[in-house]
C-alpha cells in the first residue's frame, strides 16, 4: 500500500504537467472568451451606433430628396410660369408693333395726300397770284392810258380856254 501513498500525493499536488497545461489553457481560453465577448459587445454597440447615424443620414437623403425635388418642381414651375407670361408679353408687344406699323402707315399715307393737297393749293395760289398780278398790271395800264387822256383832255381843254381867252381879249 505504500506505493497507493505515494501516487495519492501526486494528485493532491497536481504536479502532473498535462493537467496544469490543460488548467493553464482553460484560464487562457476563458480570458479569449471573455476578451472576444467584450470585443464582440463593443463591435456590437459600434454597429448599431452605426445603423443608428446611417438611419438618420438616410433620413436626412431622403429629406433632401424630398426637398430637392420640391425645389425643382418649383424651378419648374417658376420657369413655365415666366415662359406663359414671356410669350405673352411677345405677343402683346408683337401687336402692338404692328398696330403702330399700320398707324404709321395711315399717317404716312395722309401726309402724302396732304403734301399733294397743299402742292395743288400752292399752284393754285400761285395761279391766282399770277391772274391778280395780270389783273393789277392791266388796270395799272388802263390806269396810266386814263390818265394820259385825260391828261391830253385835260390839255385840250386848257388849251381850248386859253384860246378861248386870248380871243376874248
Amino acid at each position: 500500500m505504500p506505493a497507493k501513498k505515494k501516487g495519492g500525493k501526486k494528485k493532491k499536488d497536481s504536479g502532473d504537467p498535462a493537467e496544469f497545461e490543460a488548467k493553464d489553457n482553460i484560464k487562457r481560453a476563458e480570458a479569449e472568451i471573455y476578451s472576444l465577448q467584450r470585443q464582440l459587445d463593443v463591435a456590437s454597440q459600434e454597429m448599431q451606433y452605426a445603423r443608428e447615424h446611417e438611419r438618420e443620414w438616410r433620413e436626412r437623403l431622403d429629406a433632401f430628396g424630398v426637398a430637392m425635388e420640391q425645389q425643382r418642381e418649383n424651378t419648374l414651375d417658376i420657369m413655365s410660369d415666366m415662359s406663359r407670361q414671356f410669350k405673352a408679353m411677345q405677343e402683346q408687344l408683337t401687336q402692338q408693333i404692328d398696330g403702330l406699323e399700320k398707324k404709321n402707315h395711315q399717317l404716312l399715307s395722309t401726309l402724302e395726300g396732304k403734301d399733294d393737297e397743299m402742292d395743288k393749293m400752292k399752284a393754285d395760289y400761285e395761279r391766282i397770284i399770277e391772274e391778280k398780278d395780270s389783273q393789277i398790271k392791266d388796270m395799272k395800264h388802263k390806269q396810266e392810258v386814263m390818265a394820259q387822256e385825260f391828261s391830253d383832255m385835260l390839255k385840250e381843254t386848257l388849251d381850248k380856254m386859253s384860246d378861248c381867252l386870248e380871243s376874248n381879249e
